[in-house]
C-alpha cells in the first residue's frame, strides 16, 4: 500500500509538473506566435515601403530627366517630338499609362497620344487641384490621389513633378499616371503571401481627409475604395491602439518614421494585425496586414497537437523504454539521411557522393562522365522575387533531374544553383544527345505561384579515365568546362586540353606574380582626367606588368588571380605606395595640385587593416588626402554592402573621395547609390562608345549624369575618343573626361611632359 501510494504521489507530482509546464508552454507559445506575426507584417511592410520609395525615386528621376528635355523641345515648338517621346517612354515603362506637360496654372499643354481630351486643367478639379498646388511648392515629386481617368479608361495614381530653371522659377509641371487596376499595378508583382493585404494611404489633404492610394485586395468597387475617404472612426481606432501599445501619438510617428505593428478592426477585412510605416518624402502611410484569426488558428493547431501528445504520453508511459529505443533508432536513420541529403531538394549531397563514389566506380568499371550543372539567370530571379521563388525553382529542377536520369546515375546537389551528375554506361555521342535533351527539359517554363519563370543551364563535362581518375580533379575539370559553357549560356562544354592550358596559364600567372614586385616587373601608368573647361582635374593610376616568361600581362589577366590567391594585399600596397610617391613628387616638382584616382578591389577593402595601412602610407608620402580618390566597382554585390559600408564611411570621414566605377553596368544602381557614400560616378566606356549614333544610349548617359547631379556627385566619362563625344557630353553637363582623345595612359616621365605642356 505504501509503495502504491508513493507511486500515486509520484504520478500526481509528475502530472502537476507536466500540466504546469504545458500551461507555461502554451502561454509563451501564444506570445511567441503573436510576436512572430507582428514581426512578419513589420518585415513585409518594410519591404513594400522600400519598394515603393525606390520606385517613386526612379519615377522622380525619370520625370526630372523628361522634364528638362521636354522644355528644351517645347521652347523650339517641337510638340510632335514631345508626344513621340511620351509615347516611347510609355512603351518602355509598362506601369505608366499617361504622360503630359502642364503650365503653372494647371493647363495641360501637351500629352501622350492615348489621352483623347487634351483640354485639361488640374486646378479646376477638386480631385487634382490640391496636389497640383503642392507640386508647385515642393522640391520633390508629389504623389496624388487615385482617380479614374476616363480618356484612357484606367484607374491611375497621378504623379506631379515641377520643373524649375537655374533660378528656381517654375517652367511647368510634368504629370504622369501609374496603373492602379487589378493585376496591372507594379505592387501586385511583389512576392508576398496571398493572405497579406497591402494598403497605401495618402496623408491628410486640405479637408483633413485621408484617401486610399492603393489597396491590394480589390474585391470592392474602385469607387468604394478610392473615391470615398477612409472612415474617421477607423482612423481614431488606429490612433488609440497605437498610443495604447507604444505610449506616444501616431503624429509623432509621422515626424520620426519607423516600422510598427498593431491590431486593427478594419471593416474591409475584419480583425487584422498590420504593419505601419510613414514615408515622409512622399507623405504616404504604407501598411501590410494579415488576418489576426491566423494567430488563434495557429495557436489552437499547435496547442491541440501538444495537448494530444501529452495525453498520449501518459497513456503509453508504461511502454516508454521500448518506444524510446525504437524512436532513437528511427532518429539515427533520419539523421544519417539528413547528413547525406540536401534539406531543400532531398537530393544526395557531397557527403553522400564521397561515401558512395567507390561503389559507383566499381559498378561502372571506372568509366563514367561527370556533369557539372549551373543554372543560368537563377540569381536574378532569386534577387528579384525572393528565396521562396528561388527555392521552389530549385526543388522543381531537382524533380526534373530525378525524372530525366536513371537510377544508375548519381545526382548530387553541389550547393546554391549547382548540381553534379555521374553518368555511366554511355558513349560520348549518346551523351551529347542526352545533354541537349536535358538542356531543353531544364529550360522549360517553371510555374511558381501563378508566375512563369525561365532558367537555362550551363553544363561542363569531364570524363574518367580520359581526363583524370581522381574524383576531386574530375570535379575541378568539369567545373572549368562549365565556366566555358557559361560564357555562351544554356549550353554545354566538354573539358579540353586547351582548358587545361588556360588553367596552367593561370597557375603560371600566380607563380610569376609572387615575385613580380621584388623583381621590379610592375610599374604604374597614369591617364589624365580633364575638366569640362579643359583644365586638368587629375589622373587615374593604372598598374602594368611585364614578365620575362609571360611577356606583357594585362591587368584583367592578373588582378583576379591576385584576389583569388591572396596576393591582393601585397599588390594593392605596391599600387598605393608607388602612385602616392610618384604623383606626390610630380606635384611638388611642378608646383601643381590635382587629383589621384586609385582602383581598390573589394578584397582589399575587406582586409581588417586596410584603412590604417592606407593612412600610414599617406602620412609617409606626405600626400594631401583630399586629393586622393578611391575607385570601387559597381559590380560590388548587394550581399557585400553590410561589410563594406562602415569601411567606406570611415574612408570618407578622413577626407578621401570615393568614386563608383563602371556605373550603369550593374542591375541595382539606384539601390547602391542610396547606400554608398559616393562622391563621383564614372560612366562606363561601353555607353560612351554609342552616344553618337544610338539615341537610347544617349538618353541613358544623360539620365546617369542627371542622377549624379541629383545625388550631388561629380560625373566622369571614361573612354572618350573624339571631339564629337566630348561636345555631346558637355551638352549633357558631364563634369570630367578621360580617354584617348586627351591622352593614353602615360609613364611618370611622359606624364611630366604632358603636364608641362599644360
Amino acid at each position: 500500500m505504501i509503495i502504491k501510494n508513493n507511486i500515486w504521489k509520484i504520478f500526481y507530482l509528475l502530472s502537476v509538473v507536466a500540466i504546469s509546464l504545458l500551461v507555461a508552454f502554451l502561454y509563451f507559445n501564444y506570445k511567441e506566435i503573436n510576436e512572430r506575426h507582428s514581426t512578419q507584417v513589420e518585415y513585409y511592410t518594410q519591404i513594400v515601403a522600400n519598394s515603393i520609395e525606390v520606385d517613386f525615386m526612379q519615377k522622380e528621376v525619370l520625370l526630372s530627366v523628361i522634364g528638362e528635355r521636354v522644355f528644351r523641345e517645347y521652347k523650339s515648338n517641337s510638340k510632335a517630338k514631345i508626344e513621340e517621346l511620351f509615347n516611347l517612354l510609355l512603351k518602355h515603362n509598362p506601369y505608366l499609362v499617361s504622360l503630359g506637360l502642364a503650365d503653372a496654372s494647371g493647363q495641360v499643354l501637351i500629352a501622350s497620344s492615348n489621352v483623347e481630351k487634351k483640354d485639361i486643367n488640374f486646378m479646376q478639379s477638386d480631385k487634382t487641384s490640391y496636389d497640383f498646388k503642392r507640386s508647385l511648392s515642393s522640391a520633390h515629386m508629389v504623389v496624388s490621389r487615385t482617380y479614374y481617368f476616363k480618356d484612357i479608361g484606367e484607374w491611375i495614381i497621378p504623379l506631379r513633378k515641377a520643373i524649375r530653371d537655374d533660378d528656381g522659377n517654375i517652367l511647368g509641371v510634368i504629370v504622369a499616371g501609374m496603373k492602379n487596376s487589378k493585376n496591372s499595378n507594379y505592387l501586385d508583382a511583389l512576392d508576398l503571401s496571398q493572405n497579406k493585404t497591402v494598403v497605401v494611404l495618402k496623408d491628410f489633404d486640405n479637408k483633413g481627409e485621408m484617401y486610399r492610394l492603393y489597396y491590394s485586395k480589390q474585391d470592392s468597387s474602385h469607387k468604394e475604395l478610392y473615391e470615398k475617404p477612409v472612415d474617421k472612426e477607423l482612423l481614431s481606432h488606429v490612433k488609440e491602439n497605437f498610443y495604447s501599445k507604444y505610449g506616444y501619438s501616431i503624429e509623432e510617428l509621422r515626424e520620426a518614421p519607423k516600422t510598427v505593428s498593431l491590431f486593427v478592426d478594419n471593416p474591409l477585412v475584419g480583425h487584422n494585425v498590420a504593419g505601419l510605416v510613414y514615408n515622409k518624402k512622399y507623405k504616404l502611410w504604407i501598411s501590410v496586414g494579415g488576418d489576426a484569426k491566423e494567430i488563434k488558428e495557429e495557436f489552437f493547431r499547435e496547442s491541440s497537437l501538444h495537448i494530444l501528445m501529452s495525453i498520449l504520453t501518459f497513456i503509453v508511459f508504461f511502454i516508454l523504454f521500448r518506444s524510446v529505443v525504437l524512436s532513437e533508432k528511427q532518429k539515427d536513420r533520419e539523421l544519417v539521411y539528413q547528413v547525406q541529403h540536401d534539406t531543400l531538394t532531398n537530393l544526395p549531397n557531397r557527403i553522400y557522393m564521397y561515401k558512395n563514389i567507390k561503389e559507383y566506380k566499381e559498378l561502372h568499371n571506372d568509366k563514367y562522365f561527370i556533369l557539372y550543372l549551373d543554372l543560368d539567370n537563377f540569381k536574378n530571379i532569386n534577387d528579384k522575387f525572393g528565396h521562396t521563388a528561388g527555392d521552389a525553382i530549385l526543388i522543381e529542377v531537382a524533380n526534373r533531374l530525378n525524372i530525366f536520369f536513371n537510377e544508375d546515375d548519381m545526382i548530387v546537389r553541389q550547393g546554391g544553383d549547382e548540381f553534379i551528375i555521374f553518368v555511366g554506361n554511355i558513349d560520348k555521342k549518346e551523351l551529347e544527345i542526352k545533354i541537349q535533351d536535358l538542356i531543353s527539359y531544364i529550360s522549360k517554363i517553371y510555374h511558381i505561384k501563378k508566375r512563369d519563370f525561365r532558367v537555362g543551364v550551363s553544363i561542363g563535362i569531364s570524363e574518367c579515365p580520359k581526363d583524370a581518375q581522381n574524383i576531386e580533379e574530375l570535379l575541378s575539370l568539369a567545373d572549368t568546362a562549365m565556366y566555358q559553357a557559361k560564357k555562351i549560356k544554356n549550353s554545354y562544354s566538354f573539358f579540353t586540353e586547351e582548358m587545361r592550358s588556360l588553367n596552367a596559364f593561370r597557375a603560371d600567372v600566380e607563380h610569376e606574380l609572387r615575385g613580380a614586385i621584388e623583381s621590379c616587373e610592375l610599374w604604374m601608368a597614369y591617364q589624365p582626367q580633364i575638366n569640362a573647361d579643359e583644365t586638368l582635374y587629375g589622373v587615374e593610376a593604372l598598374v602594368r606588368w611585364q614578365n620575362e616568361k609571360l611577356g606583357f600581362v594585362p591587368p584583367d589577366k592578373f588582378i583576379y588571380v591576385a584576389e583569388e590567391s591572396g596576393l591582393m594585399k601585397e599588390l594593392g600596397e605596391f599600387i598605393i605606395q608607388t602612385s602616392l610617391r610618384e604623383i606626390g613628387e610630380l606635384q611638388k616638382e611642378l608646383n601643381l595640385s590635382f587629383s589621384l584616382s586609385i582602383n581598390i578591389s573589394v578584397v582589399q577593402l575587406m582586409e581588417a587593416d586596410f584603412l590604417p595601412n592606407l593612412l600610414k602610407i599617406i602620412a609617409k608620402e606626405n600626400f594631401d588626402r583630399s586629393s586622393l580618390t578611391l575607385e570601387i566597382t559597381e559590380s560590388l554585390s548587394i550581399e557585400s554592402l553590410d561589410d563594406v559600408l562602415p569601411i567606406l564611411y570611415d574612408i570618407q570621414e578622413h577626407d578621401i573621395q570615393i568614386s563608383l566605377d563602371d556605373f550603369g553596368t550593374g542591375y541595382s544602381s539606384l539601390s547602391i547609390l542610396r547606400e554608398l557614400p559616393i562622391d563621383e560616378l564614372k560612366i562606363d566606356k561601353s555607353f560612351i562608345d554609342k552616344i553618337l549614333y544610338d539615341e537610347s544610349e544617349k538618353i541613358l548617359v544623360e539620365s546617369i549624369i542627371n542622377i549624379g547631379k541629383n545625388f550631388h556627385m561629380k560625373t566622369l566619362a571614361e573612354g572618350v575618343e573624339c571631339i564629337e563625344q566630348v561636345n555631346e557630353l558637355k551638352r549633357s553637363k558631364c563634369d570630367i573626361f578621360q580617354g584617348y582623345y586627351y591622352s593614353k595612359p602615360l609613364s611618370k616621365e611622359d606624364l611630366k611632359k604632358f603636364l608641362r605642356k599644360g
